[in-house]
């Protein structure tokens, strides 16, 4: 059994603690060890304009990595080392957090605790190993609720040694913004009324930036669907029509397949689902995709739109399930609630 009692903390030993973990902060961080290769990318945190509501209206001035929204997608493997240089070109300072990925402390991203803030024209670089498959994304842990909300954000991928099978995977990095009939940003972030209740919800919803029309598939075709929410407030409810999704994979750890309670995918913000989605319905046909969370506030989300052509007539067998994550000698139980899918496969 564990003895939980701590020792008397002097004042002393706390400011010397505290001016040791400080200056720790302002190192760079020595790992004992290093993979055989490390994976370097670099983030460039800046303006940029995005075609964020459909013509006609103009492009929407945001902040961004690399000029893209969401930003580039950080795809490695398992057990791979990862460096990425962060330089800032915003008039203010930032960090970059690596949302669920299980990294040094130093690395954390979590501004005058982990870190001190980049400021204005320089670089920091992030360095740490790939332990967990997963989809994960990295965001600035400092003013969040405004450097977020601008645009700052992009999905990070460990894929696993020996991943399921599918026809063809698919990032969705969904999120909403709060934009003037002119399709520029409100300038409201942190006002006090979104403080005080539900925080800032938007008034038009994006799938990696953009608001869709459509997304392209084939009957036969099996897709494996990683959602990212990264909405600040917005809680989403999806709902894929005559189709069942079947869940893998909550927050980067494997779940026993299963389908979601209700047939509903949900996800809060800050959350990820990985989906196996097999298309079924009709050939040159259209299913729309709705956001069914809000009662009464239902919105189309998008069309699935079916090639003429099928890829195949019914969907594979294959097997559904991921590897455990390495913390873990099993996957983690559905949860309550939820029911199985009709077929393992």
């Amino acid at each position: 059994m564990f003895d939980y009692r701590v020792p008397a903390l002097t004042r002393r030993a706390f400011l010397t603690s505290a001016a040791a973990v400080s200056a720790g902060a302002m190192l760079p961080l020595q790992p004992t060890t290093y993979a055989a290769d490390i994976r370097q990318f670099r983030l460039r945190a800046g303006l940029g304009r995005a075609q964020i509501a459909p013509e006609p209206h103009g492009d929407t001035p945001i902040w961004c990595y690399d000029g893209s929204l969401p930003g580039p997608e950080i795809r490695i493997r398992q057990g791979e080392r990862l460096r990425v240089a962060v330089e800032n070109k915003l008039d203010e300072e930032t960090t970059v957090h690596w949302h669920g990925l299980r990294v040094p402390n130093a690395m954390d991203g979590v501004p005058h605790l982990t870190q001190a803030p980049i400021a204005p024209g320089e670089t920091f670089a992030y360095e740490f190993d790939a332990v967990d498959a997963g989809t994960f994304w990295y965001h600035p842990h400092h003013r969040s609720f405004e450097q977020v909300g601008r645009g700052l954000y992009g999905p990070l991928i460990v894929e696993e040694a020996d991943p399921v099978r599918v026809d063809r995977e698919v990032t969705w990095v969904l999120s909403d913004w709060r934009l003037t009939k002119t399709a520029e940003m409100r300038e409201d972030f942190g006002n006090r009324h979104d403080m005080m209740h539900n925080g800032r919800v938007g008034n038009t919803v994006t799938i990696n930036g953009r608001v869709p029309d459509v997304f392209q598939v084939r009957k036969g075709e099996r897709i494996r669907l990683r959602l990212i929410n990264a909405a600040n407030a917005r809680i989403f409810g999806l709902d894929f029509g005559s189709h069942e999704p079947v869940v893998i994979a909550l927050d980067g750890q494997p779940v026993d397949p299963h389908a979601p309670e209700s047939g509903l995918v949900v996800l809060g913000p800050a959350m990820r689902a990985d989906v196996i989605l097999d298309m079924t319905a009709a050939a040159g046909s259209r299913v729309s995709v709705i956001d069914r969370f809000y009662e009464d506030l239902e919105f189309r989300l998008v069309d699935l739109a079916y090639d003429d052509n099928p890829l195949r007539q019914k969907a594979p067998d294959w097997p559904v399930a991921l590897p455990p994550t390495r913390c873990r000698s099993r996957t983690l139980h559905r949860p309550a609630g939820t029911r199985s899918p009709s077929t393992a496969g």
